[in-house]
């Protein structure tokens, strides 16, 4: 068939009004049969593939998607975003907005349920309606570690973002991190997080430029050899799918899961690009910032226990690891005191309360010695020589945190 033929046929389609099942097959076969002389026909006249798209695309002016295959017009890598939710319909909405209008529009939207008994699958179910980008996929109540497994193995994409249902991403941020990735040629891809409470909104901060570290380099930071930043986050992070390990995730786990899942990402990059942006938007509830300690926090033990023996055999990851699950002693005591009132810390968490001062004690020395900032140390021979009084002091800073609608600093990042 001739361009000049094809370019007519696709004018043609332009002017229909309705294409019933039986025409769209037609098309589709006819799509298949002529991909390679019909793409380059939309490519050289601009006018004709803006407004065919416009009208027949499935997915976006970077991809044609029928059912009998993908058909890339140009060089926009496929990237799918997992985002886990149980009832989250407070929130899904602006969450999805951020989303489905970046700039960046070759993606695939998987949306994992996880179960949710509110609105939460209604609210998404209106939204792939309307964007055939999205898919839901729904689970049994398992947790964000298994709704995160199952998204990964449906995941289309050669690359993959998690995004949690409660937060949010920045304007232009997928497609200023996937060009990251084109000029690091990185393996993995990284931005900025900022904590947001629930009702605030994100303000665009675009800043150009990233650093690349090697994996080494990078693993210093993760286990935080001479830095507090915290890196371990499943989100605001592009991964390359291929080179993740699978499960990604432990189930069972109801915190620190992401302890694990960033480990095992990091050690199968070779690369990794951090873009000097805010890119993401994590969000925190002020009305519970005296709540949320709980039972479920001392499961960062086990966690921190399997990152010892994960990393058994690989050096120097292995002392990291066994480093930071002293320092966790450290971690939760100073989140007990700053976060859960005297009262109730007695009644509920005096047997962990006990342990925590104990090992901390133990591993006192070690600790003042280690590669850890300065701040921390500090704190850590407060609390094993001043105990009372840094229990006073955290008191008076949570009564100060209830005031000013909060959250403690243990509730924005684990601190530790």
């Amino acid at each position: 068939m001739s361009v000049f033929i094809i370019t007519e046929f696709v004018q043609r389609l332009m002017v229909w009004q309705n294409i019933n099942v039986k025409h769209n097959k037609l098309i589709i076969h006819f799509f298949t049969e002529q991909k390679d002389e019909f793409c380059s026909v939309l490519k050289k006249n601009k006018t004709i593939f803006k407004k065919f798209y416009e009208k027949y695309c499935i997915i976006n002016p970077n991809v044609i998607l029928y059912s009998e295959g993908i058909f890339f017009v140009n060089n926009n890598p496929l990237l799918s975003i997992i985002i886990p939710f149980y009832n989250a319909e407070k929130y899904l909405k602006r969450c999805l907005d951020s989303i489905v209008s970046q700039d960046y529009q070759n993606i695939d939207l998987v949306l994992v349920n996880d179960s949710s008994n509110d609105d939460s699958l209604a609210i998404v179910e209106s939204y792939a309606q309307k964007d055939n980008r999205i898919r839901i996929v729904t689970v049994p109540h398992g947790g964000v570690s298994v709704a995160r497994n199952q998204g990964l193995e449906v995941a289309a994409g050669e690359y993959v973002m998690f995004v949690d249902a409660d937060d949010w991403i920045g304007e232009g941020i997928l497609g200023h991190m996937m060009e990251t990735l084109r000029e690091s040629r990185a393996d993995l891809v990284t931005c900025n997080i900022k904590h947001m409470a629930k009702t605030e909104d994100g303000v665009m901060d675009y800043q150009d430029g990233f650093t690349v570290y090697d994996q080494e380099e990078y693993k210093r930071i993760f286990f935080r050899i001479g830095t507090n930043q915290y890196v371990h986050y499943p989100v605001a992070k592009i991964y390359k799918k291929d080179s993740l390990p699978k499960p990604l995730y432990p189930p069972n786990i109801r915190v620190g899961e992401d302890v694990l899942g960033t480990y095992r990402a990091i050690c199968n990059a070779q690369t990794i690009a951090w873009r000097n942006e805010i890119g993401y938007y994590y969000s925190y509830s002020p009305e519970s910032a005296t709540a949320s300690f709980g039972e479920k926090d001392f499961d960062l033990l086990s966690v921190w226990d399997m990152m010892v023996e994960e990393s058994k055999g690989k050096e120097p990851d292995h002392s990291y690891a066994t480093l930071d699950r002293k320092r966790l002693d450290f971690t939760l005591l100073f989140r007990l005191i700053t976060e859960v009132p005297p009262k109730e810390r007695k009644q509920k968490y005096s047997k962990q309360e006990k342990q925590l001062r104990k090992d901390l004690k133990n591993n006192k020395k070690e600790l003042l010695y280690a590669p850890i900032v300065r701040s921390r140390k500090i704190l850590i021979f407060m609390l094993c020589h001043f105990y009372p009084i840094m229990s006073l002091v955290g008191n008076v800073y949570i009564k100060l945190c209830q005031i000013k609608h909060r959250p403690a600093v243990g509730q924005r990042r684990n601190l530790s």
